[in-house]
């Protein structure tokens, strides 16, 4: 006879190898209490990267570790020499190119927006950025202004993202007169427009006035287009 177990639901079971058998008793017993659960093991620290260790070294300042002030627009942005210097090829010119402003304590963007500085700021700590669609295009002509491409790319990116009827007279003209690394977004944008021109006729017919009356030679490019593939 093996050794009697008592089941969870108080009964006994008994039972024997030769032959083989089993015997269940009704015997009103406690079933014994189930060994607790070894405790979970703890957790360590989260694994740290350097995208969110330059993001809190940003998000400390000031903390008495910068070295250089950037004033934008009224506001101060204190900030690591050797970071810019390191991550954007306009501040390497002016704080190592033998420029006055190498040895300065503040450097000044008077025409640059605030709103997308702090954004672009965030982009040399960390290398990437969350882009809201209204600031899209100050942030792109503030990358291209300070030779940061790969921002300029991605804040073009997330405005065509959220082009519409009502706005893409608008991204037509900013980006035609902006021109140069532009010239790629004004393209797409050509393409949306031609997709989309019923909707813009009927949804913002005062901005085709206004591009009539901006830059005609463009509308009548884009009449054309829209003729020519109303033929295939």
């Amino acid at each position: 006879m093996h050794r009697p177990a008592i089941l969870p639901n108080g009964y006994l079971a008994l039972c024997r190898k030769n032959p083989p058998s089993l015997l269940v008793l009704d015997q009103g017993l406690k079933p014994p209490p189930l060994l607790p659960n070894p405790p979970a093991a703890r957790a360590g620290p989260p694994r740290r990267t350097l995208h969110t260790d330059m993001g809190a070294l940003l998000d400390a300042q000031p903390d008495g570790t910068g070295d250089l002030t950037l004033v934008v627009g009224g506001r101060r942005f204190p900030v690591h020499r050797a970071i810019l210097i390191a991550r954007c090829d306009y501040f390497r010119s002016q704080l190592e190119g033998g420029f006055a402003d190498g040895a300065a304590a503040e450097l000044s963007l008077p025409d640059a927006d605030p709103a997308a500085f702090e954004l672009l700021l965030r982009f040399v700590y960390t290398g990437a950025v969350d882009i809201p669609p209204a600031l899209a295009p100050a942030l792109a002509e503030l990358a291209d202004r300070l030779l940061l491409p790969e921002l300029c790319s991605d804040a073009q990116a997330a405005v065509l993202s959220g082009v519409s009827a009502g706005t893409v007279v608008g991204s037509l003209l900013w980006a035609d007169r902006l021109g140069g690394s532009f010239s790629g977004l004004l393209s797409a944008l050509r393409a949306w427009y031609l997709k989309h021109h019923e909707e813009v006729h009927r949804e913002a017919p005062e901005a085709l006035t206004r591009l009539s009356a901006e830059r005609p030679d463009l509308m009548v490019e884009l009449l054309l287009s829209v003729a020519r593939s109303a033929k295939r």
